[in-house]
């Protein structure tokens, strides 16, 4: 009986001791604002909603090397669509909206193409670049078939260019992170439809994607690179 109350109190005594460790440890996933692993920490908005929208890190396979050297296209041709399309895209990072028309069967103009580029900057360091025209017209082409029968729609935009600089920090607290990854390119978009879910917005994705589809729990990765799924 005395050796039973004695193993109990020394537990408690251990508890104790730990307690003040367990509380200064820092979470492997910070539920409230959305956050895990590979999750970007900083520039994070007060609105848990917009905080669960924040990109993951996804882990894209590696391309090869002659892939990453390939020029992005600079060339629009129509861009196919079979009806018109309004399209809201929201920046879920910086909370940027930017409102697009497209006409169907008609191109892209360059004024629309140079304000899409700037809409999908690097958001950490403001750097912009050509985004990949082959990648656009898949991603609208994406979009169409998500707005079923309206012509509206809101996408929301987890990552899309990502300059070296970004990259290799994101390379420094992940090992999952693709050294030469599609997004340094702009040949890639990580995006959620919020009137899909992320199976749904896959399958669309795939139906018209010839390159890299990556499936996350919030968002899909979409890349105009080697056909490769994950």
């Amino acid at each position: 009986m005395m050796v039973k109350e004695f193993s109990i109190t020394r537990r408690g005594f251990l508890f104790l001791g730990l307690m003040p460790m367990a509380l200064e440890a820092s979470p492997l996933v910070d539920l409230d604002r959305g956050l895990g692993l590979f999750s970007s920490h900083g520039h994070l908005s007060s609105n848990n909603t917009n905080a669960k929208l924040m990109l993951l890190h996804d882990p894209e396979p590696e391309p090869e090397l002659n892939i990453f050297n390939q020029l992005s296209t600079t060339e629009f041709g129509p861009i196919g669509l079979e009806k018109d399309l309004q399209l809201s895209l929201l920046n879920a990072n910086t909370n940027e909206v930017m409102d697009l028309t497209l006409s169907k069967d008609k191109k892209l103009s360059l004024e629309k193409h140079r304000l899409l580029n700037r809409f999908f900057k690097d958001w950490r360091t403001g750097e912009v670049t050509h985004i990949d025209s082959q990648l656009l017209s898949i991603f609208f082409k994406i979009c169409t078939e998500c707005s079923g029968s309206k012509n509206s729609l809101r996408v929301n935009i987890h990552s899309a260019f990502r300059s070296k600089q970004t990259n290799e920090t994101l390379r420094k607290n992940s090992v999952k992170v693709a050294r030469n990854s599609m997004h340094i390119l702009g040949k890639a978009l990580d995006f959620s439809v919020p009137s899909l879910s992320t199976v749904q917005l896959a399958r669309n994705v795939k139906r018209h994607s010839k390159g890299g589809v990556g499936v996350y729990d919030t968002f899909v990765h979409l890349d105009s690179g080697p056909r490769r799924v994950w």
